[in-house]
């Protein structure tokens, strides 16, 4: 296909952004080098588009939430967006899932949630609802919890607020570890909790965030009946997306609880320009030692504040 001409790539992209816009809220637009590009915001869940108009014609590059691309490829190109792919490697007892919340995020705790579901539970978690919460409201998040914590055969939810997550990632890094080894103790102690109770769950699966096996391994020690597994994009299964959620309901939780004692309506999620001003604002009025309380000082936002 020959690259299109001025008027021509203009219809397109009017196009585009009508059946983008239908069922996606575009946040944001502009120009780029050669193109377009469109910014698609849904909940916690962000994709940008690019559209470029070359030699050879078309071509889109997506980049960000793999959920949200199937999206909006199926909406361009007109057809039905194809569903994750279940992890195959549950089917029947029980089986464990595990996700983390708040390691994208300046301010606020780090929070892991393990959860043990069956085939019964797990059926009424997807009745209710229940997906990766990248792709749920806060909203629906909240109201999504205290409906999981009673429907799921087990769950637990570890969390580092923020004081206690500074000293425990001084003392990694003082080892020469940085955050996946953190993340990593936190899965494997959620998980470690509810395995210990339940002998018959014979499967495990972790959001995968890093290709280590350590973390694994020590699971399977302990747990040898267990068949441990990490998977990038877990939050398919719904042992994982249950976690997903109660991980996030917890960090909003903090956050809210957080907000209140600094006295400001809404602490920034994310570690964005916007979390950085707010910092900035803290420290001014509080002292900057005081955000020891409340943000992750090995982000590059602390160094900005």
């Amino acid at each position: 296909m020959a690259k299109l001409t001025d008027e021509q790539f203009g219809a397109y992209l009017a196009e585009a952004k009508a059946k983008l816009s239908a069922e996606l809220p575009i946040t944001a637009e502009k120009k780029i080098n050669y193109g377009y590009q469109y910014t698609v915001k849904l909940a916690e869940a962000k994709l940008t588009l690019n559209i470029y108009n070359g030699k050879k014609g078309l071509n889109i590059v997506y980049s960000g939430d793999s959920a949200l691309a199937e999206r909006a490829a199926a909406l361009l190109e007109g057809r039905k967006a194809q569903a994750a792919a279940p992890a195959t490697f549950v089917t029947d007892g029980l089986w464990a899932g595990s996700d983390e919340s708040g390691k994208g995020d300046f301010f606020g705790s780090l929070v892991v949630a393990a959860v043990v579901v069956d085939n019964t539970t797990a059926d009424r978690l997807r009745a209710a609802g229940v997906k990766d919460c990248k792709l749920l409201t806060d909203k629906k998040i909240l109201e999504l919890e205290d409906i999981i914590k009673a429907s799921v055969v087990d769950y637990s939810v570890l969390e580092l607020k923020p004081r206690v997550y500074n000293l425990r990632y001084e003392q990694v890094a003082a080892q020469g570890g940085k955050l996946n080894q953190l993340l990593g103790y936190g899965h494997v102690a959620a998980l470690s909790r509810v395995l210990e109770k339940h002998e018959d769950c014979h499967s495990a699966l972790i959001d995968q965030f890093t290709t280590s096996m350590v973390n694994i391994r020590a699971l399977k020690q302990r747990f040898p009946q267990c068949d441990v597994r990490q998977q990038p994009k877990a939050e398919s299964n719904l042992a994982v997306a249950a976690a997903s959620v109660l991980a996030r309901a917890q960090f909003l939780h903090t956050m809210a609880a957080l907000a209140a004692e600094v006295g400001v309506r809404e602490l920034p999620k994310g570690g964005g320009a916007q979390a950085t001003a707010c910092a900035r604002e803290l420290a001014a009025k509080y002292g900057k030692e005081v955000l020891r309380n409340y943000v992750k000082l090995h982000f590059a936002n602390y160094q900005r504040v």
